[in-house]
């Protein structure tokens, strides 16, 4: 381009920009009238300013492709919204985690995380998330409306009772993608179906495929469910032509970790010569053929564009579920390359991945950008024309502007002479500075080198001292071995902590009891570990001991188990108390066949005194009855008012329902004092335990009890008295029912036997007011009761024939609320010789 025809296009350039210089002012009015216009004519709604909290709950983890793409389109809706929020997202990982107790250490987490946080609204991915949902919603976010998606075999039931709850169900087009698999592959004969049988979508899915077996009677279906990757790579490479593979669900690869569905659809693809097809978009680009799939995004942007509307004050009750589910026709084009499948024998509106772009696609681009390009030109170059009258006036302007720049210039020149004059001065100030900082780096120098010699003399030293603490750490690396040896060896709980009560180190015994691994327990405090009751005693304990330098024994009682504490001292070398060692016994068992040593001495102590105090006042009783019967038979002839003969018939009823009940009582006391001898056989506890249960039911039904016998079947013999047993389990029935004598409502009875390791059980449960902690030590005593018209015998016997049996007896609360008695009797090894 010459500079003649050069010259005019720049005039024509600069005079454009000077003529467009009032286009952003006007552009400028018209927003601010806009605005003003639109706050005069209305105002914002208040409650829409409020940002909203939203819960994305997914059933899976981050990394499956269904799981990120259900994500991305829940996000993209929810940011596309007018609405302010804060999308918080968590993962349920169940597919990686199915066990039970995972699911309650999650609640148990998740529970933990969102204390104290509200939601406006829960989305929900698969039906793991959805059960979890319905499962804990009371207690982890109740009333809050949830919207749902990817759940499968969805129906209205599966709500029940629950309240603003809508979603889209997730129902895979299976027919429709085995019928196309049919027609592109009419050679066909058999389908092979690689899926699984554990996660419930699996399951859901592998009975959907199942149902419509009946539709293509001619197809043979094979189930490869739940194969190891070993085993499944030698049945790939034995299919052949006339066979296709249907694909869902997870699978784990030969070191058993869970893969993606991309790898797991590579890993098939490498040894199946097969075409594969799937029902969802994420089966896709590794392997798989394709079908009418499910898009996990839009499934993700359809639950979130109900959530917005929710947001926006619409009743998720007017909201109605989805049941249509999405689909689309998708297939990968290397694989119909591979397997030689013509994009014409695909549905009209099939989508293709991995296609290579159109030339006249790319071309139709090209040519679009350069007719608006001459478009814009045309459009450039005729408000051009137009501007061009006005530059005259510019360039006149542009000369005004041009002179009074030449003027700013000249001014600021005389401030900037001025100003170089200061700067001038500054530099020879520090001139000056950097002399004496010179001066001071050749001291510093020196110094340096003065020091340098001093550090390789102390360098010797440090060496020498190395040396010397490495033969030091040896020697303690030796003691500790040794420590730790003496800490292993116990059978018993030893710890050692130190004043503030971290601890130190741990024998593997002490770690089993605390429930954590030993590695983790060390470093921790012991007071965070113990429960409350113990915790202060624990403390006034290691501060006695490290006062006192004496050691201290306890016994502690938890839930019924004792445990034998004594803390020991441990002196440095200057004599002061710098570590604690715990030393803790469990001696539940032992404190248990003490009290019942005891309890059977008290019994057989009272046995024969209450004999005697029985013997004792049965004879005066029987002359008070003789006398009373011969009073009332002289007080008969008597001629007295109709009032007093009537009060005189009460008094003499009292005395004899007294008598009756002391002669009761003694009976009870002598029966209690002469037990009988058992007479040993080898029986099943069950015959007993159901003929005593079949004498009272009549009259505990006529009471309005219930009582529910549940007998195991695999029950070992034992070596007992069948007749004291059945007694054991009348008292304990009876002594069930007389506890819930006075109260409304249901009363149940559980009877129930069962075998735990070595030991066969009876337990007697009932739904009654139970056992105060306070009184279990004493109920079995004798004479001991709790009820105004009770004796305190009955307990004491059941004890005393338990005993006789080798066995033991326990109380605690039951399921229901009440009291639970646990009878623990030895199995029997071998038959008894003879009766004893």
């Amino acid at each position: 381009m010459t500079a003649a025809i050069r010259r005019p296009y720049t005039l024509a350039m600069h005079n454009f920009l000077y003529r467009i210089k009032w286009i952003p002012g006007v552009l400028t009015i018209l927003i601010l009238l806009f605005l003003e216009t639109g706050a005069s004519g209305s105002v914002p709604d208040p409650s829409f300013s409020r940002t909203r909290n939203v819960l994305a709950l997914h059933s899976y983890n981050p990394g499956l492709s269904w799981t990120k793409g259900v994500n991305t389109g829940m996000r993209e809706t929810l940011e596309a919204g007018d609405i302010p929020l804060i999308y918080r997202v968590e993962y349920l990982d169940t597919k990686r985690n199915p066990d039970p107790e995972y699911r309650t250490l999650l609640y148990r987490t998740l529970k933990h995380k969102l204390r104290g946080k509200r939601f406006d609204v829960i989305l929900l991915s698969d039906n793991n998330a959805m059960d979890f949902a319905l499962a804990h919603r009371r207690d982890l976010f109740p009333g809050t409306p949830i919207v749902f998606c990817g759940v499968n075999n969805f129906h209205a039931g599966m709500l029940a009772q629950e309240k603003g709850i809508t979603g889209i169900s997730e129902d895979p087009a299976i027919r429709e993608t085995m019928a196309l698999a049919r027609k592109l592959h009419p050679e066909t004969t058999e389908f092979v179906i690689i899926g699984g049988q554990t996660l419930p979508t699996d399951i859901i899915t592998d009975r959907s495929i199942r149902d419509i077996e009946e539709k293509f009677p001619d197809i043979t279906f094979t189930y490869w469910n739940d194969l190891p990757a070993r085993e499944l790579k030698k049945r790939l490479t034995t299919l052949s032509k006339g066979q296709l593979i249907f694909v869902h669900g997870i699978l784990r690869n030969e070191q058993g970790v869970l893969i993606d569905y991309h790898e797991k659809n590579a890993f098939l693809a490498g040894y199946a010569p097969v075409p594969i097809y799937g029902f969802w978009d994420f089966e896709l680009g590794e392997g798989c053929m394709g079908g009418k799939v499910i898009s996990s995004h839009e499934q993700g942007a359809m639950a979130a564009s109900m959530a917005l509307r929710i947001l926006n004050g619409t009743e998720p009750a007017t909201i109605p579920a989805s049941y249509e589910t999405p689909t689309r026709h998708i297939f990968d084009y290397k694989q119909l390359k591979r397997f030689d499948i013509s994009r014409d024998d695909l549905p009209r509106d099939s989508e293709l991945v991995n296609a290579p772009p159109h030339f006249y696609r790319v071309n139709k681009s090209y040519i679009w950008a350069a007719l608006i390009l001459i478009g814009v030109l045309t459009g450039t170059v005729s408000f051009l024309s137009i501007n061009i009258e006005k530059r005259k006036v510019l360039e006149a302007e542009l000369r005004k502007h041009r002179t009074r720049l030449e003027d700013l210039i000249q001014e600021r020149t005389e401030k900037l002479t001025l100003a170089n004059k200061g700067l001038e001065s500054e530099i020879y100030e520090r001139n000056k500075v950097e002399a004496h900082l010179r001066q001071a780096r050749a001291g510093l120098r020196i110094e340096v080198e003065n020091r340098t010699s001093d550090l390789k003399a102390a360098n010797t030293n440090l060496e020498k001292e190395i040396e010397h603490r490495k033969r030091v750490e040896e020697a303690l690396k030796d003691r500790e071995a040794r420590a730790r040896a003496i800490i292993n060896a116990p059978t018993e709980s030893l710890l050692l902590i130190d004043r503030e009560g971290v601890i130190l180190d741990l024998n593997e015994t002490a770690a089993l009891r605390f429930g954590h691994p030993q590695e983790n327990l060390t470093g921790r405090n012991i007071f965070s570990l113990l429960p409350e009751t113990v915790r202060n005693e624990y403390r006034h304990s290691l501060t006695q001991v490290i006062r006192q330098g004496e050691p201290i024994r306890h016994t502690d009682e938890q839930d019924g188990c004792y445990l034998d504490r004594t803390v020991y001292p441990v002196f440095d070398d200057t004599g002061q108390v710098t570590r604690v060692a715990v030393f803790m016994a469990d001696i539940t068992k032992a404190k248990e066949l003490e009290r019942q040593v005891m309890l059977l001495d008290k019994v057989n102590s009272l046995g024969r005194v209450a004999a005697g105090i029985a013997h004792e006042i049965r004879n005066p009783l029987t002359g008070i009855n003789s006398y009373l019967y011969s009073l009332e038979s002289l007080c008969r002839p008597l001629e007295q008012e109709p009032a007093e003969q009537e009060m005189m018939d009460r008094i003499f009823d009292r005395i004899k329902a007294a008598s009756r009940k002391i002669e009761s009582v003694i009976k009870r006391v002598i029966d209690f004092s002469k037990p009988g001898v058992p007479r040993f056989s080898r029986i099943s506890l069950n015959t007993p335990v159901e003929e005593a249960v079949r004498l009272v039911e009549t009259t505990l039904r006529k009471n309005r009890v219930q009582v529910h016998l549940h007998l195991a079947s695999n029950l070992p013999p034992v070596l007992a008295d069948e007749l004291l047993l059945e007694q054991v389990t009348m008292n304990l029935v009876d002594n069930a029912a007389r506890a819930m004598s006075g109260q409304a409502g249901s009363k149940k009875i559980d009877v129930r036997t069962l075998v735990a390791e070595d030991l066969v059980v009876l337990e007697v449960s009932d739904s009654g007011p139970g056992v105060p902690i306070s009184s279990r030590n004493k109920i079995f005593d004798p004479f001991f009761t709790t009820k105004s018209d009770g004796t305190g015998i009955g307990l004491s016997i059941v004890q005393r024939i338990v005993a006789d049996h080798n066995g033991f007896i326990r109380v605690k609360d039951s399921a229901t609320g009440g009291a639970l008695f646990r009878v623990e009797l030895p199995a029997a090894e071998e038959p008894l010789a003879k009766n004893t």
